[in-house]
């Protein structure tokens, strides 16, 4: 973590509540299937066996950046290693989103940055019927994305997409018609977050889910992040830092937000 990040998570810690202060059965059941649930899933395996193989990796390959907004930058090598370490989703951030797929068992689901696949290895292995498109900037990237959803048996419902997020998610969005659930890991900037947010927004429902990484990583994206809360349609909102999620359902009456931890993370919190 830079100073940032240790800023933005006592700040986050110092606010949150465990799965006793939710009153919310959807809230309640939700939380405690992401961090309270100690069930091990052989996916958690074999995903986390080719993250091994990829950190021995010393596999050099050329990386387009488009996320940084850092001029001079958007393209360089970079070895295999290097990208799961810096850019690769966490054990727990994997574990998180797996968990929440499992749970919510979306049909259609859409990321916006594939990097390596770590996550939407993941992602896939919770829902194996569903439709999921991911889309990367980085041809090189999205070649070893495909190979290791290849390598784990998903690639039939998993669709690599190379391009942009503007030349790619406008057609993925007309090709799934409808959103379950979208994972934005992608762009770490503030307007193009909240662009594709709003991109995105348009072709969801009641029951979407719309899941966000590193919202504690910047003052851009932290920025990002607290507009999205308070969008007119998001009715409800959850920081687990690791990922953050915001529901546009209107059967939640009053707009709630929540910053959620694990039980044992303030075991003093019983009511």
């Amino acid at each position: 973590m830079n100073f940032f990040q240790i800023g933005e998570f006592f700040r986050f810690y110092r606010t949150a509540v465990t799965k006793y202060q939710l009153h919310s059965t959807f809230v309640f059941e939700l939380a405690y299937a992401l961090l309270e649930d100690q069930r091990r899933f052989y996916a958690f395996r074999d995903v986390e066996a080719l993250r091994q193989k990829m950190l021995a990796s010393a596999v050099a390959v050329n990386v387009e950046d488009y996320g940084t907004g850092g001029v001079g930058e958007a393209r360089k090598q970079r070895t295999v290693r290097s990208i799961v370490r810096q850019a690769g989703s966490s054990v727990w951030q994997g574990q998180l989103l797996f968990r929440l797929a499992n749970h919510l068992r979306p049909a259609t689901m859409l990321e916006l940055g594939s990097s390596v696949g770590i996550s939407a290895m993941y992602l896939a292995s919770a829902v194996r019927e569903a439709r999921f498109l991911t889309l990367e900037g980085s041809p090189e990237l999205a070649h070893v994305a495909r190979t290791n959803l290849e390598w784990l048996g998903l690639s039939q419902n998993v669709e690599v997409r190379e391009g942009t997020f503007e030349q790619q998610l406008a057609p993925a969005l007309q090709d799934l018609k409808r959103l379950d659930f979208v994972f934005f890991d992608g762009n770490h900037r503030t307007e193009p977050t909240l662009r594709y947010f709003e991109e995105c927004r348009a072709f969801a429902h009641e029951k979407t889910v719309f899941v966000f990484d590193d919202v504690h990583n910047s003052p851009g994206m932290s920025a990002a992040w607290d507009q999205i809360k308070n969008h007119p349609s998001v009715r409800l909102s959850l920081d687990f830092f690791e990922i953050s999620l915001v529901f546009i359902d209107p059967d939640f009456r009053e707009k709630q937000h929540f910053n959620i931890v694990p039980a044992r993370w303030k075991p003093w919190l019983f009511f």
